[in-house]
């Protein structure tokens, strides 16, 4: 079974894979994903140097940095996602959020 989010690729299996016990407890292991390169993000951050270390965080190459200072950066862009980097306000998230969104691709079509 398959599902399916805006943001990642979840997929169900029958059973875990790779199950042991040790005291009692069920251990699963985990396997690192990474992020799908041909998704286009956009990183709303305080600063363009916190945006780029969070992108890095993820693994990902942004499209744009949006910042208070900058929040037009993303016009003319085209992108599947909007992220957050933390230390913004509120008001500037929100306030950032509505100069990016009209960036956000609405279909698969181009």
């Amino acid at each position: 079974m398959r599902n399916t989010s805006n943001r990642v690729d979840v997929v169900i299996a029958d059973r875990p894979a790779a199950v042991e016990v040790q005291h009692g407890e069920p251990i699963v292991e985990a396997v690192d994903v990474a992020p799908d390169p041909h998704r286009r993000i956009i990183v709303l951050a305080p600063t363009k140097q916190a945006g780029q270390e969070y992108a890095e965080s993820l693994s990902i190459e942004p499209v744009a940095i949006v910042t208070p200072r900058s929040p037009y950066g993303a016009r003319g862009v085209v992108a599947d996602e909007i992220v957050e980097a933390e230390g913004l306000t509120a008001e500037e998230r929100d306030a950032l959020t509505v100069e990016v969104a009209p960036a956000l691709a609405t279909s698969a079509a181009e």
